[in-house]
Protein backbone atom coordinates (compact mmCIF):
# COMPACT_ATOMS: atom_id res chain seq x y z
CA UNK A 1 0.00 0.00 0.00
CA UNK A 2 2.77 2.41 0.99
CA UNK A 3 4.72 1.64 -2.19
CA UNK A 4 1.59 2.36 -4.18
CA UNK A 5 1.10 5.73 -2.51
CA UNK A 6 4.72 6.72 -3.02
CA UNK A 7 4.62 5.62 -6.63
CA UNK A 8 1.43 7.60 -7.15
CA UNK A 9 2.97 10.78 -5.72
CA UNK A 10 6.56 10.52 -6.89
CA UNK A 11 5.70 9.58 -10.48
CA UNK A 12 3.96 12.94 -10.80
CA UNK A 13 6.52 14.98 -8.90
CA UNK A 14 8.49 16.33 -11.85
CA UNK A 15 5.54 17.61 -13.94
CA UNK A 16 3.92 19.15 -10.87
CA UNK A 17 7.10 21.05 -9.98
CA UNK A 18 7.61 22.18 -13.57
CA UNK A 19 4.07 23.50 -13.85
CA UNK A 20 4.32 25.32 -10.54
CA UNK A 21 7.60 26.92 -11.60
CA UNK A 22 6.03 28.11 -14.83
CA UNK A 23 3.06 29.56 -13.02
CA UNK A 24 5.26 31.25 -10.46
CA UNK A 25 7.33 32.81 -13.26
CA UNK A 26 4.16 34.20 -14.84
CA UNK A 27 3.08 35.52 -11.46
CA UNK A 28 6.41 37.30 -11.01
CA UNK A 29 6.29 38.86 -14.49
CA UNK A 30 2.62 39.89 -14.29
CA UNK A 31 1.98 40.50 -10.58
CA UNK A 32 -0.98 42.82 -11.13
CA UNK A 33 -3.10 40.62 -13.34
CA UNK A 34 -6.50 39.46 -12.15
CA UNK A 35 -5.46 35.85 -11.80
CA UNK A 36 -2.89 36.83 -9.20
CA UNK A 37 -5.58 38.02 -6.79
CA UNK A 38 -6.19 36.02 -3.59
CA UNK A 39 -9.68 35.09 -4.79
CA UNK A 40 -12.11 35.81 -7.58
CA UNK A 41 -13.49 39.30 -7.05
CA UNK A 42 -16.48 38.41 -9.22
CA UNK A 43 -17.24 35.45 -7.01
CA UNK A 44 -17.01 37.50 -3.82
CA UNK A 45 -19.18 40.20 -5.35
CA UNK A 46 -21.79 37.57 -6.25
CA UNK A 47 -21.89 36.20 -2.70
CA UNK A 48 -22.10 39.69 -1.20
CA UNK A 49 -24.87 40.68 -3.62
CA UNK A 50 -26.83 37.53 -2.83
CA UNK A 51 -26.62 38.22 0.91
CA UNK A 52 -27.58 41.85 0.42
CA UNK A 53 -30.63 40.71 -1.52
CA UNK A 54 -31.69 38.75 1.55
CA UNK A 55 -30.92 35.34 0.06
CA UNK A 56 -29.14 32.88 2.32
CA UNK A 57 -26.24 30.81 1.11
CA UNK A 58 -27.73 27.34 1.04
CA UNK A 59 -26.69 24.75 3.60
CA UNK A 60 -23.79 22.60 2.43
CA UNK A 61 -23.98 19.86 5.03
CA UNK A 62 -25.89 16.74 5.77
CA UNK A 63 -26.72 15.34 9.15
CA UNK A 64 -27.33 11.95 10.69
CA UNK A 65 -30.92 10.84 11.26
CA UNK A 66 -31.65 8.69 14.34
CA UNK A 67 -33.34 5.36 13.78
CA UNK A 68 -35.90 6.00 16.52
CA UNK A 69 -38.13 9.04 17.01
CA UNK A 70 -36.00 11.40 19.07
CA UNK A 71 -36.69 14.49 21.15
CA UNK A 72 -34.07 17.05 22.13
CA UNK A 73 -35.06 18.93 25.28
CA UNK A 74 -33.41 22.35 25.39
CA UNK A 75 -33.27 24.89 28.19
CA UNK A 76 -32.44 28.56 27.66
CA UNK A 77 -31.26 31.51 29.77
CA UNK A 78 -29.57 29.64 32.63
CA UNK A 79 -27.86 28.61 34.67
CA UNK A 80 -29.94 29.96 37.54
CA UNK A 81 -31.10 28.88 40.98
CA UNK A 82 -33.64 26.68 39.15
CA UNK A 83 -31.07 24.72 37.14
CA UNK A 84 -30.23 22.26 39.97
CA UNK A 85 -33.93 21.30 40.15
CA UNK A 86 -34.01 20.70 36.40
CA UNK A 87 -30.85 18.59 36.62
CA UNK A 88 -32.30 16.56 39.47
CA UNK A 89 -35.42 15.77 37.43
CA UNK A 90 -33.40 14.83 34.35
CA UNK A 91 -31.19 12.57 36.44
CA UNK A 92 -34.19 10.86 38.06
CA UNK A 93 -35.78 10.29 34.65
CA UNK A 94 -32.55 9.13 33.00
CA UNK A 95 -32.81 11.85 30.35
CA UNK A 96 -30.14 14.04 28.74
CA UNK A 97 -30.74 17.61 27.58
CA UNK A 98 -29.05 20.62 26.02
CA UNK A 99 -28.56 23.87 27.95
CA UNK A 100 -28.15 27.10 25.97
CA UNK A 101 -26.52 29.25 28.61
CA UNK A 102 -25.88 32.98 28.90
CA UNK A 103 -22.29 34.01 29.50
CA UNK A 104 -23.13 36.39 32.35
CA UNK A 105 -25.16 33.69 34.11
CA UNK A 106 -22.39 31.13 33.60
CA UNK A 107 -19.86 33.51 35.16
CA UNK A 108 -22.02 33.71 38.29
CA UNK A 109 -22.56 29.94 38.61
CA UNK A 110 -19.56 28.07 37.23
CA UNK A 111 -20.29 25.07 39.47
CA UNK A 112 -23.62 24.55 37.67
CA UNK A 113 -21.96 24.76 34.26
CA UNK A 114 -19.55 22.04 35.31
CA UNK A 115 -22.38 19.95 36.76
CA UNK A 116 -24.29 20.14 33.47
CA UNK A 117 -21.32 18.68 31.64
CA UNK A 118 -20.44 16.17 34.35
CA UNK A 119 -23.94 14.66 34.25
CA UNK A 120 -23.78 14.04 30.51
CA UNK A 121 -25.71 17.04 29.23
CA UNK A 122 -24.50 19.42 26.54
CA UNK A 123 -23.83 23.15 26.60
CA UNK A 124 -24.87 25.61 23.92
CA UNK A 125 -24.05 29.29 23.47
CA UNK A 126 -26.93 31.74 24.04
CA UNK A 127 -24.80 34.93 23.82
CA UNK A 128 -23.68 36.87 26.86
CA UNK A 129 -26.53 39.11 28.04
CA UNK A 130 -29.62 38.35 25.89
CA UNK A 131 -30.22 42.05 25.10
CA UNK A 132 -31.94 42.21 21.73
CA UNK A 133 -31.10 45.83 20.91
CA UNK A 134 -27.38 45.18 21.33
CA UNK A 135 -27.34 41.80 19.63
CA UNK A 136 -29.38 42.64 16.56
CA UNK A 137 -28.37 46.21 15.80
CA UNK A 138 -24.96 45.11 14.52
CA UNK A 139 -23.54 41.65 13.93
CA UNK A 140 -20.17 42.63 15.40
CA UNK A 141 -21.86 42.98 18.82
CA UNK A 142 -23.55 39.59 18.43
CA UNK A 143 -20.19 38.12 17.42
CA UNK A 144 -18.37 39.63 20.40
CA UNK A 145 -20.98 38.28 22.81
CA UNK A 146 -20.78 34.79 21.32
CA UNK A 147 -16.99 34.86 21.57
CA UNK A 148 -17.12 36.12 25.15
CA UNK A 149 -19.51 33.36 26.21
CA UNK A 150 -17.51 30.75 24.35
CA UNK A 151 -14.42 31.74 26.31
CA UNK A 152 -16.31 31.67 29.61
CA UNK A 153 -17.51 28.12 28.96
CA UNK A 154 -14.13 26.98 27.68
CA UNK A 155 -12.41 28.32 30.80
CA UNK A 156 -14.93 26.57 33.04
CA UNK A 157 -15.12 23.20 31.29
CA UNK A 158 -12.10 22.97 29.00
CA UNK A 159 -14.41 22.54 26.00
CA UNK A 160 -15.82 24.82 23.31
CA UNK A 161 -19.32 24.44 21.93
CA UNK A 162 -20.42 24.82 18.33
CA UNK A 163 -24.10 24.88 19.29
CA UNK A 164 -25.70 28.30 19.24
CA UNK A 165 -29.18 29.67 19.81
CA UNK A 166 -30.23 33.23 19.09
CA UNK A 167 -32.07 34.95 21.95
CA UNK A 168 -35.70 35.16 20.87
CA UNK A 169 -34.97 32.83 17.95
CA UNK A 170 -33.72 33.80 14.52
CA UNK A 171 -37.03 34.91 12.98
CA UNK A 172 -37.02 38.67 12.45
CA UNK A 173 -33.61 38.92 14.12
CA UNK A 174 -31.21 37.19 11.76
CA UNK A 175 -30.56 38.22 8.20
CA UNK A 176 -28.62 36.33 5.54
CA UNK A 177 -25.34 37.86 6.74
CA UNK A 178 -25.78 36.55 10.29
CA UNK A 179 -26.31 33.02 9.02
CA UNK A 180 -23.39 33.28 6.59
CA UNK A 181 -20.86 34.52 9.14
CA UNK A 182 -21.84 31.94 11.75
CA UNK A 183 -21.72 29.13 9.21
CA UNK A 184 -18.22 30.15 8.13
CA UNK A 185 -17.21 30.24 11.81
CA UNK A 186 -18.34 26.64 12.27
CA UNK A 187 -21.41 27.20 14.42
CA UNK A 188 -24.69 25.29 14.21
CA UNK A 189 -27.67 27.57 14.87
CA UNK A 190 -30.72 25.90 16.45
CA UNK A 191 -34.25 27.20 16.71
CA UNK A 192 -37.06 24.79 17.70
CA UNK A 193 -40.21 23.12 16.41
CA UNK A 194 -42.08 22.84 19.71
CA UNK A 195 -42.31 26.00 21.82
CA UNK A 196 -43.54 25.28 25.35
CA UNK A 197 -44.46 28.98 25.47
CA UNK A 198 -43.12 29.13 29.03
CA UNK A 199 -41.53 32.50 28.18
CA UNK A 200 -43.99 33.83 25.61
CA UNK A 201 -46.43 35.42 28.03
CA UNK A 202 -46.65 35.97 31.80
CA UNK A 203 -48.81 33.81 34.02
CA UNK A 204 -48.14 30.50 32.26
CA UNK A 205 -48.82 27.67 34.68
CA UNK A 206 -47.29 24.21 34.68
CA UNK A 207 -50.57 22.88 33.31
CA UNK A 208 -50.70 25.36 30.42
CA UNK A 209 -47.05 24.68 29.58
CA UNK A 210 -47.72 20.95 29.46
CA UNK A 211 -50.89 21.39 27.37
CA UNK A 212 -48.96 23.52 24.88
CA UNK A 213 -46.28 20.86 24.42
CA UNK A 214 -48.96 18.17 24.22
CA UNK A 215 -50.30 19.79 21.03
CA UNK A 216 -47.07 18.94 19.16
CA UNK A 217 -46.48 18.77 16.24
CA UNK A 218 -44.90 15.35 16.71
CA UNK A 219 -42.28 14.52 14.12
CA UNK A 220 -39.42 12.04 13.87
CA UNK A 221 -37.04 14.60 15.39
CA UNK A 222 -38.22 17.30 17.77
CA UNK A 223 -36.44 20.21 19.41
CA UNK A 224 -38.40 21.47 22.41
CA UNK A 225 -37.85 24.98 23.78
CA UNK A 226 -38.03 25.45 27.56
CA UNK A 227 -36.31 27.75 30.04
CA UNK A 228 -34.36 27.27 33.25
CA UNK A 229 -33.63 30.97 33.79
CA UNK A 230 -34.92 33.04 36.72
CA UNK A 231 -38.70 33.15 37.04
CA UNK A 232 -39.43 29.82 35.38
CA UNK A 233 -40.55 27.79 38.37
CA UNK A 234 -43.65 26.62 36.46
CA UNK A 235 -41.41 25.17 33.74
CA UNK A 236 -39.66 23.06 36.36
CA UNK A 237 -43.02 21.82 37.65
CA UNK A 238 -44.15 20.89 34.13
CA UNK A 239 -40.96 19.05 33.19
CA UNK A 240 -41.71 15.58 34.68
CA UNK A 241 -45.06 15.38 32.86
CA UNK A 242 -43.47 16.55 29.60
CA UNK A 243 -40.81 13.84 29.87
CA UNK A 244 -43.47 11.19 30.53
CA UNK A 245 -45.45 12.44 27.53
CA UNK A 246 -42.57 11.77 25.16
CA UNK A 247 -41.73 8.45 26.77
CA UNK A 248 -45.33 7.30 26.30
CA UNK A 249 -45.14 8.30 22.63
CA UNK A 250 -42.03 6.18 22.17
CA UNK A 251 -39.47 8.95 21.84
CA UNK A 252 -35.81 8.53 22.71
CA UNK A 253 -34.07 11.47 24.39
CA UNK A 254 -30.77 12.86 23.15
CA UNK A 255 -28.57 15.93 23.29
CA UNK A 256 -27.98 18.19 20.32
CA UNK A 257 -24.70 17.91 18.47
CA UNK A 258 -23.27 19.23 15.22
CA UNK A 259 -24.51 16.03 13.54
CA UNK A 260 -28.16 16.90 14.32
CA UNK A 261 -29.85 18.87 11.58
CA UNK A 262 -30.83 22.31 12.93
CA UNK A 263 -34.35 23.63 12.91
CA UNK A 264 -34.09 27.18 11.56
CA UNK A 265 -36.84 29.71 11.02
CA UNK A 266 -37.23 31.66 7.79
CA UNK A 267 -35.67 35.11 7.67
CA UNK A 268 -38.93 37.06 7.87
CA UNK A 269 -39.26 40.83 8.02
CA UNK A 270 -36.31 42.33 9.87
CA UNK A 271 -37.14 44.04 13.16
CA UNK A 272 -33.78 45.76 13.34
CA UNK A 273 -32.55 48.11 10.58
CA UNK A 274 -28.99 47.23 9.57
CA UNK A 275 -26.63 48.12 6.76
CA UNK A 276 -23.53 46.17 5.80
CA UNK A 277 -20.64 47.76 3.93
CA UNK A 278 -18.36 45.69 1.74
CA UNK A 279 -15.44 46.54 4.02
CA UNK A 280 -17.34 45.38 7.12
CA UNK A 281 -18.42 42.24 5.30
CA UNK A 282 -14.85 41.34 4.41
CA UNK A 283 -13.70 41.94 7.99
CA UNK A 284 -16.37 39.67 9.41
CA UNK A 285 -15.78 36.95 6.82
CA UNK A 286 -12.07 36.96 7.66
CA UNK A 287 -12.78 36.74 11.40
CA UNK A 288 -15.35 33.97 10.90
CA UNK A 289 -13.06 31.88 8.72
CA UNK A 290 -10.23 32.25 11.20
CA UNK A 291 -12.50 31.10 14.01
CA UNK A 292 -13.69 28.16 11.93
CA UNK A 293 -10.20 26.70 12.12
CA UNK A 294 -10.80 25.94 15.80
CA UNK A 295 -13.25 23.19 14.91
CA UNK A 296 -11.22 21.48 12.22
CA UNK A 297 -8.71 19.13 13.78
CA UNK A 298 -7.29 19.21 10.30
CA UNK A 299 -4.10 17.30 10.31
CA UNK A 300 -3.55 15.95 6.84
CA UNK A 301 -5.64 12.85 7.49
CA UNK A 302 -9.18 13.38 8.63
CA UNK A 303 -12.56 11.69 8.68
CA UNK A 304 -14.78 13.42 6.17
CA UNK A 305 -18.47 13.81 7.02
CA UNK A 306 -21.11 13.52 4.33
CA UNK A 307 -21.35 17.24 3.63
CA UNK A 308 -23.36 18.01 0.55
CA UNK A 309 -25.91 20.46 -0.69
CA UNK A 310 -29.20 20.01 1.17
CA UNK A 311 -32.63 21.00 -0.10
CA UNK A 312 -35.03 21.61 2.78
CA UNK A 313 -37.68 18.95 2.82
CA UNK A 314 -36.79 17.50 -0.59
CA UNK A 315 -36.30 13.92 0.60
CA UNK A 316 -36.83 12.21 -2.80
CA UNK A 317 -34.46 14.60 -4.56
CA UNK A 318 -35.03 16.48 -7.83
CA UNK A 319 -35.84 14.89 -11.16
CA UNK A 320 -32.80 16.57 -12.68
CA UNK A 321 -29.63 18.20 -11.36
CA UNK A 322 -27.82 20.88 -13.34
CA UNK A 323 -24.19 21.72 -12.54
CA UNK A 324 -23.39 25.19 -13.84
CA UNK A 325 -20.00 26.92 -14.08
CA UNK A 326 -19.59 30.00 -16.26
CA UNK A 327 -21.10 29.22 -19.63
CA UNK A 328 -20.70 25.45 -19.22
CA UNK A 329 -23.28 23.13 -17.72
CA UNK A 330 -23.77 19.42 -17.14
CA UNK A 331 -27.29 18.09 -16.67
CA UNK A 332 -27.88 14.82 -14.81
CA UNK A 333 -31.16 12.92 -14.84
CA UNK A 334 -32.37 11.30 -11.63
CA UNK A 335 -31.02 7.93 -12.83
CA UNK A 336 -27.55 9.49 -13.36
CA UNK A 337 -27.02 10.72 -9.80
CA UNK A 338 -27.55 9.59 -6.23
CA UNK A 339 -29.47 11.74 -3.77
CA UNK A 340 -29.27 10.52 -0.19
CA UNK A 341 -30.24 12.27 3.05
CA UNK A 342 -29.83 15.68 1.46
CA UNK A 343 -26.52 15.30 -0.34
CA UNK A 344 -25.53 14.49 -3.90
CA UNK A 345 -23.23 11.85 -5.31
CA UNK A 346 -22.39 12.42 -8.97
CA UNK A 347 -20.39 10.48 -11.58
CA UNK A 348 -16.73 11.40 -11.29
CA UNK A 349 -16.27 11.36 -15.06
CA UNK A 350 -18.95 14.01 -15.74
CA UNK A 351 -17.83 16.16 -12.83
CA UNK A 352 -14.19 15.93 -13.85
CA UNK A 353 -15.08 16.86 -17.43
CA UNK A 354 -16.95 19.93 -16.16
CA UNK A 355 -13.85 20.95 -14.18
CA UNK A 356 -11.59 20.48 -17.18
CA UNK A 357 -9.96 17.34 -15.77
CA UNK A 358 -9.42 13.77 -16.89
CA UNK A 359 -10.26 10.40 -15.34
CA UNK A 360 -8.59 7.02 -15.76
CA UNK A 361 -10.38 4.00 -14.27
CA UNK A 362 -8.13 1.13 -13.13
CA UNK A 363 -10.35 -1.92 -12.90
CA UNK A 364 -7.72 -4.17 -11.34
CA UNK A 365 -7.16 -1.83 -8.39
CA UNK A 366 -10.72 -0.44 -8.44
CA UNK A 367 -9.35 3.09 -8.36
CA UNK A 368 -10.03 6.19 -10.44
CA UNK A 369 -7.05 8.45 -11.11
CA UNK A 370 -8.19 12.05 -11.59
CA UNK A 371 -6.08 14.96 -12.83
CA UNK A 372 -7.04 18.62 -12.91
CA UNK A 373 -4.13 20.95 -13.49
CA UNK A 374 -1.87 20.78 -10.46
CA UNK A 375 -4.31 18.56 -8.56
CA UNK A 376 -3.81 14.79 -8.65
CA UNK A 377 -6.10 12.31 -6.93
CA UNK A 378 -6.91 8.64 -6.61
CA UNK A 379 -10.34 7.47 -5.52
CA UNK A 380 -9.68 4.05 -3.98
CA UNK A 381 -13.00 2.24 -3.81
CA UNK A 382 -11.52 -0.86 -2.14
CA UNK A 383 -10.12 1.20 0.74
CA UNK A 384 -12.98 3.73 0.69
CA UNK A 385 -10.50 6.56 0.72
CA UNK A 386 -9.31 9.44 -1.41
CA UNK A 387 -5.63 10.28 -1.86
CA UNK A 388 -4.91 13.79 -3.11
CA UNK A 389 -1.72 15.61 -4.05
CA UNK A 390 -2.49 19.31 -3.92
CA UNK A 391 -0.60 22.11 -5.73
CA UNK A 392 1.77 22.39 -2.76
CA UNK A 393 2.88 18.80 -3.34
CA UNK A 394 1.43 17.38 -0.10
CA UNK A 395 -0.39 14.06 0.01
CA UNK A 396 -3.72 13.96 1.82
CA UNK A 397 -5.52 10.73 2.63
CA UNK A 398 -9.19 11.25 3.40
CA UNK A 399 -11.70 8.64 4.49
CA UNK A 400 -14.59 8.78 2.03
CA UNK A 401 -17.10 6.08 2.97
CA UNK A 402 -19.91 7.62 0.90
CA UNK A 403 -18.40 6.92 -2.55
CA UNK A 404 -20.21 4.25 -4.57
CA UNK A 405 -19.73 2.20 -7.70
CA UNK A 406 -22.88 1.27 -9.62
CA UNK A 407 -22.86 -0.52 -12.96
CA UNK A 408 -19.22 0.40 -13.44
CA UNK A 409 -19.78 4.10 -12.66
CA UNK A 410 -18.00 5.72 -9.70
CA UNK A 411 -20.16 8.23 -7.82
CA UNK A 412 -18.42 10.74 -5.54
CA UNK A 413 -19.59 13.49 -3.14
CA UNK A 414 -20.18 16.65 -5.15
CA UNK A 415 -19.07 19.41 -2.81
CA UNK A 416 -16.09 17.62 -1.28
CA UNK A 417 -14.71 16.76 -4.70
CA UNK A 418 -15.09 20.35 -5.89
CA UNK A 419 -13.28 21.72 -2.84
CA UNK A 420 -10.41 19.26 -3.13
CA UNK A 421 -9.88 20.32 -6.74
CA UNK A 422 -9.85 24.05 -6.08
CA UNK A 423 -13.53 24.76 -6.74
CA UNK A 424 -16.48 25.70 -4.58
CA UNK A 425 -20.26 25.90 -4.58
CA UNK A 426 -21.49 29.50 -4.78
CA UNK A 427 -25.24 28.91 -4.89
CA UNK A 428 -27.87 26.18 -4.79
CA UNK A 429 -31.31 26.60 -6.33
CA UNK A 430 -33.66 23.85 -5.17
CA UNK A 431 -36.15 24.70 -7.94
CA UNK A 432 -34.29 26.53 -10.73
CA UNK A 433 -36.93 25.11 -13.04
CA UNK A 434 -39.81 22.72 -12.29
CA UNK A 435 -38.21 19.47 -11.19
CA UNK A 436 -34.67 20.79 -11.70
CA UNK A 437 -32.18 21.73 -8.99
CA UNK A 438 -29.14 23.79 -9.94
CA UNK A 439 -25.72 23.92 -8.29
CA UNK A 440 -23.61 26.89 -9.32
CA UNK A 441 -19.91 26.28 -9.20
CA UNK A 442 -16.88 28.55 -9.20
CA UNK A 443 -13.61 27.16 -10.54
CA UNK A 444 -10.46 29.20 -10.05
CA UNK A 445 -8.82 28.07 -13.28
CA UNK A 446 -7.21 24.70 -13.99
CA UNK A 447 -4.46 25.29 -11.46
CA UNK A 448 -6.47 26.76 -8.59
CA UNK A 449 -6.07 30.31 -7.33
CA UNK A 450 -2.65 31.63 -6.39
CA UNK A 451 -4.01 32.36 -2.94
CA UNK A 452 -5.12 28.75 -2.62
CA UNK A 453 -1.71 27.48 -3.69
CA UNK A 454 -0.04 29.84 -1.22
CA UNK A 455 -2.31 28.65 1.60
CA UNK A 456 -1.65 25.01 0.79
CA UNK A 457 2.09 25.62 0.71
CA UNK A 458 1.84 27.30 4.10
CA UNK A 459 -0.30 24.50 5.52
CA UNK A 460 2.08 21.90 4.14
CA UNK A 461 4.97 23.54 5.95
CA UNK A 462 3.01 23.49 9.18
CA UNK A 463 1.93 19.87 8.71
CA UNK A 464 5.27 18.45 7.62
CA UNK A 465 5.86 16.83 11.01
CA UNK A 466 2.60 14.90 11.02
CA UNK A 467 3.22 11.19 10.87
CA UNK A 468 0.76 10.63 8.02
CA UNK A 469 1.91 13.55 5.83
CA UNK A 470 4.33 13.06 2.95
CA UNK A 471 5.57 16.09 1.05
CA UNK A 472 7.20 15.37 -2.27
Amino acid sequence: MMRGICAFGCSRLVPVILRMLCLMLLFAVFPNTAWAMPCSMGEEEAVFAQLQAGKRMEAEKTYSVPADPTVYLTFDDGPSQLTPKVLDILQAEGVQATFFVLGEQAEQRPELVRRIVKEGHVLGNHTYNHKYKELYSDFSVFWDQVQKTEKVLADQTGERTRLLRAPGGTFGHFDAFYYHYLSLAGYEVYDWNIDSEDARRPGMTAESIYRTVEKGPFRHELIVLMHDGPGHEESVKALPRIIRLFKEKGYAFATLSSSVKPVQFSLGKQKWPRTVSREKYEQMVAAAREHGKLWSDLPNIRQTPQTMIAAEGAVPGPERLRLQTGGTAVSLAKSEMIYRDGYYLVPIRQLSSLMGGTVEWKEQDRTAAVTRGLYQAEYDFAQRELRVINPAGALQTISLPEMEVRDGVLYVPLRKTLELFGGRVTAYLAEAEPGTAEVRISLSGPYGSWWGIYQQLKETAGLSKHSETRTY
